[in-house]
């Protein structure tokens, strides 16, 4: 066996949502599992949006003499930005209906469903999830 037969890294990959509580996968009215597809971190989307954050904090710090001070809610705030720049679609329902996907709902989906988030986070050190 070689590296080349491990398999390509994918650029998503589509997380499926599970109860906090029972850990059954949850799906939607059409018996669809409920998925979130997010970019991985080997993928050029996600490198792109961590480089900016990245060189925002280096900018900020070459302003303040080398000196970077960030808050707790700055580190948060810049890891949800992450996860809501890196979320590319979903097939969920929040109510009765199928919910479109966009940005600012992702962002309120994870802010009103902390459970959502972490699972959606914990792929990310995963690698197995994006090997194609």
């Amino acid at each position: 066996m070689g590296l080349n037969d491990i398999g390509k890294v994918k650029e998503t990959t589509d997380v499926e949502l599970l109860h906090p509580a029972t850990g059954e996968v949850l799906l939607n009215d059409d018996g669809t599992p409920m998925t979130i597809t997010v970019h991985g971190p080997y993928s050029s989307t996600y490198k792109a949006i961590s480089h900016a954050q990245q060189n925002k904090r280096l900018m900020k710090a070459q302003r303040t003499g080398g000196k970077l001070n960030l808050s707790a809610e700055e580190i948060e705030a810049s890891s949800l930005d992450l996860l809501v720049k890196c979320t590319e679609g979903w097939n969920l329902t929040l109510d009765k209906e199928p919910e479109e996907f966009s940005q600012d709902k992702a962002r309120q989906v994870y802010l009103d469903h902390p459970w959502v988030r972490e699972q959606v986070d914990a792929v990310f050190g995963d690698t197995r999830a994006f090997l194609g």
